[in-house]
């Protein structure tokens, strides 16, 4: 695939690309460069997933392709899939129009929890609430992030995406500057936190640019604490002793910076995160790359997380339980990193995936243990894909062009 253009700066700086601040440096020195033909074949791909699975009544896919729901994670990303497809190329500008304005349709109608939020987790095909009593903070503002980007790309859009979040009480998901999930049951109110570090400076990228006051969890310091793992002082979050402990993935850093470009502060966080799992593999040998992904197995999801609580490169299901032995290199970071920092490592770990495409959709990974593939057919994987490649061919997805 075609690399982005480097200015000679930094081409002199190819034997020191381990050094942080040069990788950070390589990152904002990218210029938007024309896709290959294989590049627009991968995002066909991509692009296959939602064509396959997409409920004709609703507008929206599975998050699996072995599963039946979907959460408000999913809904953003879908809209942010279909937008990058529009601008790679892969489909018009009027089916876009249409596929969007079928999930709006359905959004305009979404069944609310007793506090007025969407819920964690809906049936697709009846947008039923399969967890009527909970809702996450960072799932419905992945969903804000691609109203966000849906109203900016489509401005004819944007009044009824308006309505939509206008009829939801987006400000409960916000107290002292922090972001709060819970459940709502029986006139009752739990709250408790849940996004973490990276996570939660993603949330409150979007959630600030539709005025909620969010602007203290903009800033990840207040929460950051330092691990090392050799030699790399693995960033983590110091909220240690909730119920919940904190992981830290690839995931809302990646997300980001394709969405809305890097900020200096997580650039330096997704720099040493990306070094941390390049000196894992000089280490072990065992390419690393990892995110929160899907699994052909059970427990059907993992959070792949460089550092989960204090144990770096182990993953956790849902509820906690330790399973790294189902820790992938994961489709979605590759072409995440490959896209945002064009490396040997990073062109390394794309060759690795490159066979996982199927003629519905990109397979999730690699299983780390046994080499085989986890053949999780995923859309958020799948729409990953889609906004990685349209960081490359045009940078990212909100405000423009770099």
């Amino acid at each position: 695939m075609r690399a982005f253009a480097l200015s000679h700066r930094y081409q002199k700086t190819r034997a020191a690309i381990d050094d942080p601040a040069t990788l950070a440096q390589l990152a904002m020195a990218q210029e938007p460069a024309a896709i290959s033909p294989q590049a627009h074949r991968h995002g066909q791909t991509a692009w296959a997933f939602f064509n396959r699975f997409t409920d004709h009544q609703t507008g929206f896919a599975p998050a699996s392709d072995f599963q039946v729901g979907l959460a408000p994670w999913e809904m953003g990303a879908t809209l942010l899939a279909i937008t990058s497809a529009d601008r790679l190329g892969l489909i018009t500008s009027s089916a876009a129009t249409t596929r969007i304005s079928q999930c709006l349709e359905s959004l305009a109608k979404l069944p609310l929890c007793q506090n007025g939020l969407p819920a964690r987790l809906y049936c697709t095909k009846t947008l039923r609430p399969l967890d009527p009593d909970g809702w996450s903070a960072g799932s419905i503002l992945r969903l804000v992030a691609g109203f966000i980007i849906t109203a900016h790309r489509y401005p004819t859009l944007a009044p009824e995406i308006s309505i939509i979040m206008n009829h939801w009480q987006l400000d409960r998901l916000v107290e002292k500057g922090r972001f709060w999930s819970g459940t709502c049951k029986a006139g009752k109110t739990n709250m408790f936190g849940d996004c973490f570090l990276g996570y939660e400076q993603y949330a409150a990228r979007a959630a600030c640019l539709i005025n909620l006051q969010a602007e203290p969890a903009l800033d990840p310091r207040p929460i950051l604490r330092a691990q090392d793992y050799l030699g790399h002082a693995l960033p983590g979050d110091k909220r240690l002793s909730g119920a919940i402990k904190p992981v830290i993935t690839s995931e809302p850093f990646t997300l980001e910076a394709m969405e809305f470009g890097w900020r200096q502060d997580m650039l330096e966080l997704a720099v040493t995160l990306y070094l941390a799992q390049k000196a894992r593999f000089k280490d072990t040998g065992t390419l690393t790359c990892l995110s929160e992904d899907a699994l052909d197995t059970a427990p059907g999801f993992a959070f792949h997380a460089i550092l989960a609580g204090q144990t770096p490169f182990a993953s956790r299901a849902c509820d906690g339980a330790d399973i790294s032995h189902l820790r992938c290199l994961s489709t979605k970071a590759a072409f995440a990193w490959w896209a945002l920092l064009p490396t040997p490592y990073s062109q390394k770990l794309l060759d690795a995936i490159s066979d996982l495409g199927t003629p519905t959709g990109w397979q999730t990974g690699i299983y780390e243990a046994s080499g085989r593939p986890n053949r999780a057919l995923s859309l958020n994987t799948n729409a990953a894909v889609l906004e990685a490649l349209h960081y490359k061919a045009f940078g990212p997805l909100f405000g423009g062009v770099k």
